[in-house]
């Protein structure tokens, strides 16, 4: 089984452009996989990634972004140009890409967002944001619904204001996010459209017992679905300091009882977008386990940043991992470039992370691990 996501674009595209859309997917799908068996490119990737900016509004207690932005400024560096943008955008639509996801720190920052969210539906690519719903007031939610935008993520870690806010390290946190959820999906209601909308929680110990509160909240609030996130070293200090090493026994307990609750909730009906292939990851994420998953990252998706810096992957984003830059040149000559393969080549060894979007794609192509799982690895 797939995640709820993949369906749901399929079924959308199919009625907006027809069975043409379907059957290019299905090739790309058949050239990714002979790609990674012939080591070079014979496609673009299948998911594109614009970390449009780091700076953000919050001090998240999991991630670095506003601490990197502020290195970047030290250094004198600009973000990219909307034309620039506007560009790096329409060479992810000649490499095939079919969407682009567009994150930060907090993308709702860059002025000319909706310039860029409106470029990629030109482009007839799937369109979705990233944001912690801070900025979704009524005017931001009708330009997005107006746009087109196919989903937006609000991320919502806790079941109550003390625990996200204080995760978000940001007071009213909670409300804004929850005020934004609300308000997306009574406009959408309101004028019939396809908005998406989904709450992302990443899950550790301070939070993992209001997992079954999350499910039911999103859904009152209107959300289509829940997804969650492993707890994973994604800000670079974390990951050097190796601080998610291994978590305790009565810890991975609750990992079971949470993943357990989890598919009893998709059982119910509840909207949960993580596959039953990705849950029975998360105790080996919890434990501090290599990932069993053969990353095809190299080949199956892109990220370029606000610096033109280009990734394989969000996580190496995150840890600052650049293949190259596009802030000037060429996206489409770099990603058939030599220098590229060699960051392929890499990037094959990679299991360091069990960050949703990416693990969930290379379970597409692991049929081994989709179906059969990982075992019982962290039951040591």
């Amino acid at each position: 089984m797939i995640r709820k996501i993949y369906r749901d674009f399929i079924l959308q595209k199919l009625r907006q452009d027809g069975p043409g859309w379907i059957a290019s997917r299905m090739r790309q799908y058949l050239l990714l996989h002979l790609s990674s068996l012939l080591h070079k490119p014979l496609c673009g990737p299948v998911h594109g990634t614009l970390m449009v900016t780091y700076r953000c509004n919050y001090t998240c207690v999991m991630c670095d972004m506003p601490e990197k932005c502020a290195a970047r400024v030290r250094k004198g560096e600009t973000e990219l140009s909307t034309e620039r943008f506007r560009a790096i955008i329409g060479e992810f639509a000649r490499l095939g890409t079919p969407g682009l996801g567009f994150t930060g720190g907090e993308p709702m920052l860059r002025a000319d967002i909706y310039d860029l969210l409106a470029c990629t539906r030109q482009h007839r690519m799937i369109t979705h944001l990233n944001t912690n719903g801070y900025y979704i007031d009524d005017v931001a939610a009708r330009r997005l619904i107006d746009i087109g935008v196919d989903s937006v993520n609000i991320s919502l870690d806790g079941a109550h204001p003390a625990t996200h806010d204080r995760i978000r390290n940001h007071p009213g946190a909670f409300e804004r996010a929850a005020t934004a959820v609300e308000r997306l999906h009574r406009l959408r209601r309101q004028q019939g459209v396809l908005l998406r909308i989904k709450n992302v929680a990443v899950i550790d110990e301070s939070n993992i017992d209001e997992v079954p509160e999350l499910i039911r909240l999103s859904r009152e609030l209107g959300a289509d679905c829940i997804e969650f996130i492993p707890r994973q070293p994604l800000a670079a200090a974390d990951r050097a300091a190796d601080r998610y090493a291994r978590a305790d026994a009565a810890l991975l307990a609750k990992v079971d009882v949470m993943v357990a609750q989890i598919r009893n909730a998709a059982g119910e009906g509840c909207g949960i977008e993580n596959s039953p292939a990705h849950l029975r990851l998360f105790r080996d994420s919890f434990a501090g386990l290599p990932s069993p998953v053969n990353c095809r990252a190299g080949y199956n998706s892109l990220a370029v940043d606000c610096y033109g810096d280009v990734f394989p992957c969000f996580p190496w984003v995150c840890w600052g991992n650049a293949v190259g830059n596009v802030s000037e040149g060429s996206l489409t000559g770099l990603w058939n470039s030599p220098e590229y393969q060699l960051c392929r080549d890499k990037v094959s060894a990679c299991r360091d992370c069990y960050l949703n979007g990416q693990v969930e794609l290379n379970l597409l192509f692991d049929h081994k691990v989709r179906i059969w799982g990982a075992g019982n690895r962290g039951k040591r």
